[in-house]
């Protein structure tokens, strides 16, 4: 290769695009050696918004700026990857849609010659997806709709195969159906050809390398690796008798490399080091590395949001996970806190939402109540790795085959009815295979669920719920996510306490009273939860007359402060009675004598009807602004 020359002509750095090692365990020794590397030109800096991805002629770096041009955002693959299998999908509610695919390769070529990758740009130039503003995007009134918001979920026909109850099948009876934009059935056909092209690309490169060096094993690290879809075709079709994926095959993972080779060295590289050898590791290190919580820290944490919390101590192991599968048999979502927390992106039982896979229209309910993200988006099941084989076509003849959630399977056609939840548009599944040994707690959970319902598998996602936040790491950081789902969530299982959220006590703001009018119990005064800063903000429409006041409050102390988010913290009223409302909170003013800051010190004449109702209207708007302001973790009684 002329990498050099060019190296010396070019403006830009050059990197490495995709490499090729072989390996092998020798008692103490270990031996790597590179077999292939393949560098890439930068082509714009680095220090742009996508990192120099955009003109970078790489297999990954390609399929970051698929990610750019839908989603504005070069790290989103994930969200690509999920859009891709949408492509066969054909609504009918929309005259029979399909979606009309990209005909042209974004990438061919053999990565393994010299300039073999030929890239063609042509659907990612232009106006970006992310940024266009189709008509079909706004309501009559100029509201403009999620992006990418749809999914495939039919009420009628959801409602006729789930068992529900009269009121589930009132609100079953208000969904609707959530169809694509035109903006999104063009994301669709972009995802659908990069997706495609990626496989083709990277299938050919393995194979080739398995032939040229004889290896009957696979391990598989970096950005592409998080590619499941990939994963699994690799996996299954190229003949390989053990495929490992890291849990942590990005950057993240570096660390552990560079932990591994200041151990263990390279026997290929250091053959003449004396020093004394460590014993090599029997397997790959767990994915449970994060910092252990201690129970004083759980226990503080509770404390701090002890107001908005009912907490229940279970010691027993079954017992525990016997509630949570009953509550996940009703419906209910369930989050989980154990332990150390994973290392990589993906959430393994230990920071984990876990759902019934079984109920469809939960796919719908987390993706917006409680995710706050796209609902075409898809969940992956957790499933007991020796009952794996039985749902998924696993193509392995070992049942462990996905450990990390890297793999997807194709759901056994048989079962995919009885797991909707979990089954993408085109049958697919993420899936972990969980097993006793590595991680008996999760596998108890799992089979438990699987005792009361005879489904081996749970619905499982990450553990945070606050837009743009990574999975929670701390006790404190679970609470708060777990507040800020506003109920969507029933239950939080941290440790040996499930945490439930408390519910407003309004009828302690009026105290108890007998029935021969003695106060047994005087009303509540309601407080801050702290210290807070107020914004007053005034947004002007296109006439003199469209003027609007807008008051926000920022509470850093709040067990719900959104520190990171995009308002900053900031919170908007809901009008000038709620933030008049948070002024009186001092925990010294009762809601009568709120009432009386608006009522006449005379107070109203029996006989006016208008004034009596003001006052039923006054102290209804009163209460119901104490309420939120209490959901919201602003004060506290």
């Amino acid at each position: 290769s002329d990498i050099r020359e060019r190296n010396l002509n070019s403006v830009f750095d050059w990197r490495e695009g995709e490499s090729v090692y072989v390996f092998e365990k020798n008692g103490k020794d270990i031996s790597v050696k590179p077999v292939f590397k393949r560098f890439v030109e930068e082509r714009t800096p680095p220090a742009r918004y996508n990192h120099g991805f955009e003109n970078m002629e790489s297999a990954g770096a390609l399929y970051s700026r698929a990610s750019s041009h839908v989603f504005g955002d070069w790290n989103s693959c994930g969200k690509v990857m999920g859009l891709a299998p949408w492509m066969g999908h054909r609504w009918e509610e929309i005259g029979g849609i399909e979606v009309e695919p990209i005909r042209d390769p974004t990438m061919t070529g053999k990565l393994y010659e010299d300039d073999g990758l030929k890239v063609d740009r042509s659907s990612m130039t232009g106006m970006p997806h992310i940024a266009r503003t189709d008509p079909d995007l706004f309501d009559e009134e100029g509201n403009m709709r999620k992006r990418y918001d749809f999914d495939d979920y039919d009420p009628k026909t959801a409602a006729a195969k789930e068992d529900t109850s009269s009121e589930d099948d009132e609100n079953e009876g208000k969904a609707r159906s959530q169809l694509p934009s035109r903006v999104a059935l063009d994301a669709i056909a972009l995802s659908s050809r990069i997706q495609n092209d990626l496989e083709a690309i990277v299938m050919d490169f393995v194979k080739h390398f398995k032939e040229e060096t004889g290896q009957s094993n696979l391990c598989i690290a970096g950005g592409v690796a998080l590619n499941s879809v990939l994963n699994g075709r690799l996996s299954r079709e190229l003949g390989f008798e053990k495929t490992f994926i890291p849990p942590y095959p990005g950057d993240d993972g570096i660390a552990v490399g560079c932990c591994a080779y200041g151990l263990f060295g390279n026997s290929a590289l250091n053959k003449n080091d004396k020093k004394e050898k460590v014993n090599l590791w029997k397997g790959p290190l767990s994915p449970y590395l994060g910092p252990m919580p201690t129970e004083l820290e759980i226990k503080d944490a509770i404390a701090d949001a002890a107001p908005w919390l009912e907490v229940e101590t279970v010691r027993n192991n079954q017992r525990r996970f016997d509630m949570i599968a009953r509550e996940l048999d009703a419906s209910g979502v369930v989050a989980i806190y154990n332990g150390r927390s994973e290392m990589g992106p993906r959430a393994l039982g230990h920071r984990s939402i876990l759902a019934d896979p079984r109920k469809k229209g939960l796919v719908r309910f987390i993706n917006e109540a409680v995710k706050f993200r796209e609902s075409f988006r898809p969940f992956a099941p957790s499933a007991l790795a020796e009952e794996s084989t039985k749902w998924f076509d696993l193509g392995a003849p070992g049942s462990n085959a996905s450990p990390y959630m890297s793999l997807t399977a194709q759901v056994k056609e048989s079962k995919r009815a009885l797991i909707p939840a979990v089954t993408h548009v085109d049958g697919s599944s993420r899936l972990q295979t969980v097993t006793l040994e590595a991680e008996p707690l999760y596998h108890q959970l799992i089979s438990t669920f699987f005792k009361l319902t005879g489904v081996p598998l749970v619905l499982n996602t990450s553990f945070n719920t606050l837009p743009s936040e990574p999975i929670v790491e701390t006790p404190k950081n679970a609470i708060r996510s777990f507040l800020y789902s506003i109920g969507s969530i029933e239950m939080l299982v941290m440790g040996d306490y499930i945490i439930r959220r408390k519910d407003c006590d309004v009828r302690a703001l009026m105290g108890e009273v007998t029935k021969e009018g003695e106060m047994v119990k005087p009303p509540a005064m309601p407080r801050r939860a702290g210290a807070f800063s107020l914004e007053t903000t005034t947004e002007i429409g296109e006439t003199e007359e469209d003027v609007r006041l807008v008051n926000k409050v920022r509470m850093p102390n709040r067990p719900m402060h959104e520190c990171d988010g995009k308002d900053n913290g900031w919170f908007e009223f809901l009008d000038d009675l709620e933030m008049q409302i948070l002024l009186l909170c001092d925990g010294e003013t009762d809601v009568q004598d709120m009432m009386k800051e608006y009522v006449d010190e005379d107070g109203p004449d029996d006989n006016d009807t208008r004034s009596m109702e003001f006052q039923q209207n006054l102290f209804s708007n009163i209460m119901r602004r104490l309420t939120r302001l209490y959901e919201y973790g602003f004060i506290r009684w």
